[in-house]
């Protein structure tokens, strides 16, 4: 019986720290104000000393999968962000590898670990939101961020609140350059994240929205490429081979472009993610490809770390919690500070147009 008892005592224990967040209820984190629905721009955000306040708090990102140089990027500039506020006393980081249990188990041990603010790339959607619930219930200061502006789970419940960049509108932006690009005319691929996640599922429904209106654009397949550029290169080799026209092309990789190369075909025009790598091919390329880019947004990650700090600390957040972008690069413009610019100096895989990391953060960061 009381060996019984121990083992009770421990499972009660076990559940408790399963079940603990943070220094704050559920309810007192839903006071604060945090602006979920506001829209703005970049130039709208706060610095992070404006949310930091006093009392001692743990702050961790959760990342779905840590796989590419965005995720790299994207955790350094968590980091920095963190380090700025003197309070912050643990700053941590995981890595679900593109495994929704993994992902799971990462969270379940942060809640454990009585960690007061989790940021999460949900890469597999849905599959988290039952474990974002019960952080959020147990006090812990839960924002996924990039999950875009289209429904995921329910904002108040399964997390306090979001932090992204309009992915709609950024559909819209590329399908609309793209049937410009085109002459309103032509087939186009698009490339996807993992199957489900929320990020992918925003950007169709505005680029959906967008073709529609031009009935001569024929979007040939949407296929998930995981963000990784060599499945996203596979996938469109299969592509060429089966429609052998492909006159557009959607995606956050240089996996595509690679394609077309191997295969001998000229680029089409290409909307993608600033990407040093993505710029150096297009100035190395005879004829130039028609190119456009958006932000590669490795900035939100502060954004939402932002609003969870405010949440933990009992601060108003009222900076916008929806940023739209605008296209960073257009070689169709007549601008020339729109002109795409290789930074032969950085390698291939850096952002650096738009992170809030300095030219030497990121050299540094990505040559280790």
């Amino acid at each position: 019986m009381a060996r019984m008892k121990l083992v009770l005592g421990a499972a009660a224990v076990g559940l408790a720290l399963h079940f603990s967040g943070g220094q704050v209820s559920a309810a007192e984190l839903a006071k604060v104000d945090l602006a979920p629905d506001k829209v703005g721009t970049a130039a709208d955000m706060w610095p992070m000393s404006k949310v930091c306040g006093t009392k001692k708090i743990k702050v961790a990102y959760a990342d779905g999968w840590g796989g590419n140089y965005w995720r790299h990027i994207t955790r350094a500039e968590f980091e920095d962000e963190a380090a700025k506020c003197p309070n912050i006393t643990e700053v941590k980081y995981t890595d679900g590898e593109g495994d929704a249990g993994k992902h799971i188990a990462d969270i379940q041990a942060l809640v454990a670990q009585h960690f007061d603010v989790i940021l999460v790339f949900a890469d597999t959607g849905d599959a988290v939101l039952k474990e974002l619930r019960k952080a959020t219930a147990a006090g812990v200061a839960v924002v996924p961020f990039t999950t875009g502006d289209a429904p995921f789970g329910k904002l108040g419940v399964d997390y306090v609140t979001r932090a992204s960049e309009s992915q709609i509108e950024l559909g819209k932006t590329e399908a609309d350059w793209m049937i410009k690009a085109l002459g309103g005319k032509g087939n186009v691929i698009i490339n996807g994240g993992f199957p489900g996640n929320p990020m992918s599922s925003s950007q169709a429904v505005g680029w959906k929205e967008a073709f529609a209106k031009a009935p001569g654009i024929k979007v040939l397949e949407a296929p998930d490429t995981n963000w990784d550029p060599a499945l996203a290169q596979k996938t469109t080799a299969a592509e060429i081979a089966k429609y052998g026209q492909i006159d557009g092309v959607i995606a956050e990789t240089t996996g595509p472009i690679r394609a077309f190369q191997a295969a001998g075909k000229p680029i089409p025009a290409f909307f993608g993610q600033e990407l040093n790598d993505l710029d150096c091919l297009w100035d190395a390329s005879n004829p130039k490809f028609k190119l456009a880019d958006a932000p590669a947004h490795t900035w939100l990650v502060r954004l939402a770390l932002r609003k969870g700090v405010a949440a933990a600390e009992g601060v108003a957040d009222t900076e916008p919690s929806l940023i739209k972008l605008s296209i960073v690069e257009d070689s169709t413009s007549t601008d020339p500070k729109m002109a795409p610019t290789c930074a032969k100096d950085l390698p291939m895989d850096s952002i650096y147009k738009s992170s809030m990391l300095s030219k030497d953060q990121i050299k540094k960061l990505l040559t280790k």
